[in-house]
């Protein structure tokens, strides 16, 4: 009996103390959250008509929306076999750039991870020595061809010899066969030099030597001699250089460049800032690389996204009229034949779209300079308070892919207006009229503006959803489903014209995506 009684009663020890009801606490909070998440996230399914109750209830169900409304558009065979051909061909398109893109990428990462590790293996004391001993003996057949300068017969034995060195140091891979060209060429280049520099000199001090002084058209006329000797002497001593190099190159053709102990003389030096480091599998393991790379990618992947989604939008279009008859939505679009195309107008909307809201975006960008001012104890506040002001215009233009949206009530001037004006300190010079100016600019997106603060928590949700179906090849999968959501989701305002509380399609406007 003992025995039976020892367990329950030390759980009822264990709940008593302090650990216990902490446990049971986050417990209980755990089973509330994810009861709230479920409940948002199945509403849909259980109740149509109305918003759930609580923040995190609304949120996740605007999250989940766009999942409800293809599942239920997907139940027809004839839209699914559309979709699914639809997006597989965007994403066979997509994945097949991405591909290239990464293996012409990885090849030319793998290429320069082996030269480094061909540098690292080649730059060794032993190696470096061996390549300090070739210069030695390169350097040392040029001075013999200096000392030689004079004499055709010994300036031929000294050249050849000094092509030979050469030539020996990059068949025995003591210098890569570019350095040693370079390497015979410089000597060259400094005998010649050196001989030139001790010529002038010679002919400086007989000069000084001189006890007659000469006539002034005999000293022009030596000088232009002198100069025309020079001048020659210093051509040939280029070409003396290039016959080199030539030779050395041409003996060294099939020399490969990896058979070389020392370092090049002349390495590219690593870039600073701007690093792209490739995904890596190195002993089994897998490295992610560096995030530029992934920035780089997944930017161009984007890029090309975009252009496929622009050609094949009237797919899409097609595929949200059907999400809007399937879930009992007054379609936005007309009935059209799809193909692949170019819409001219709609870029053109487009573009002034993302115009207006890039200027919407960077007109907020001084009020928040001002916030970070007394919040400079936070760290990033202004990537955190930039950041929300971004996703904020996201919701509003995530409502906007409904043309329900530009049709919504306006009672008020928006938060950010009143906000500003519930502020006097902040009213004066130089700010004075900074907030009519933002006012100005907002009425263009009034309604949408104002359909989201009636209901925040259900756009940021679906916005939310919008955001992470960006990335490449999503996109493809959700777009047509976010303007349906987002009707759904306006059909819900308590606030409404009469012309959609009659449930009549609302008039077509430039918005959707």
């Amino acid at each position: 009996m003992k025995g039976k009684d020892f367990k329950p009663l030390q759980e009822e020890k264990d709940v008593g103390s302090p650990s216990g009801q902490g446990a049971s606490r986050g417990r209980n909070f755990a089973s509330e959250l994810w009861g709230e998440v479920r409940g948002g996230a199945e509403h849909f399914q259980s109740t149509k008509g109305h918003l759930p109750k609580g923040r995190i209830r609304q949120f996740f169900y605007g999250a989940a929306l766009p999942f409800h409304i293809a599942r239920v558009t997907l139940a027809s065979p004839a839209v699914r076999a559309t979709y699914v051909k639809v997006t597989a061909l965007q994403t066979a398109f997509l994945l097949a750039i991405a591909a290239g893109w990464a293996f012409n990428e990885f090849k030319g990462h793998e290429q320069d991870k082996q030269e480094e590790q061909e540098e690292q293996r080649r730059d060794t004391p032993e190696a470096r020595a061996a390549r300090e001993q070739a210069q030695a003996r390169i350097e040392q057949r040029a001075k013999e061809l200096e000392a030689a300068k004079g004499d055709p017969a010994a300036m031929k034995q000294a050249l050849t010899a000094l092509i030979e060195e050469a030539v020996n140091a990059g068949k025995a891979g003591d210098l890569p066969p570019r350095e040693a060209a370079t390497a015979a060429e410089d000597a060259a280049d400094e005998a010649a030099a050196a001989a030139e520099d001790a010529k002038e000199e010679h002919a400086k001090a007989a000069q000084e030597a001189r006890t007659a002084e000469p006539q002034a058209g005999s000293a022009r006329s030596a000088d232009a001699t002198a100069s025309g000797t020079e001048d020659a002497e210093d051509s040939l001593g280029d070409q003396l250089a290039a016959i080199i190099r030539a030779e050395v190159e041409e003996s060294l053709r099939d020399v490969p460049e990896a058979n070389a102990k020392g370092p090049r003389i002349q390495k590219e030096p690593q870039k600073e800032g701007f690093n792209i480091d490739a995904p890596t599998v190195r002993n089994g393991i897998f490295f992610l690389g560096s995030w530029e790379f992934w920035a780089l990618f997944f930017g161009s992947l984007s890029a090309v996204q975009w252009i496929v989604v622009a050609l094949s939008r009237d797919y899409h279009t097609v595929i949200s009229r059907e999400a809007s008859l399937a879930t009992g939505v007054p379609p936005e679009d007309p009935e059209i034949t799809p193909s692949v195309r170019l819409n001219v107008p709609w870029l053109r909307a487009k573009l002034q779209r993302r115009w207006r809201a890039f200027l919407l975006f960077v007109m907020g960008m001084p009020a928040i300079l001002l916030l970070c001012i007394p919040l400079c104890w936070v760290p990033r506040s202004f990537t955190l308070l930039s950041g929300a002001w971004g996703f904020w215009w996201l919701l509003v233009f995530t409502a906007a892919k409904s043309d329900r949206a530009w049709m919504a009530p306006v009672t008020r001037p928006p938060w950010f207006v009143r906000v500003w004006s519930a502020l006097p300190a902040l009213h004066g010079w130089p700010l004075r009229n900074y907030v009519a100016r933002l006012g100005r600019r907002a009425e263009d997106v009034a309604a949408p503006i104002a359909a989201v603060e009636r209901q925040p928590w259900v756009f940021a949700g679906l916005a939310l959803t919008r955001f992470v179906g960006s990335i490449p090849p999503f996109r493809c999968f959700t777009r047509p489903f976010i303007p349906v959501a987002s009707a759904h989701l306006l059909g819900l305002d308590p606030v409404q014209p009469p012309a959609i509380k009659s449930g009549e399609a609302p008039p077509a406007h430039d918005a959707g995506d």
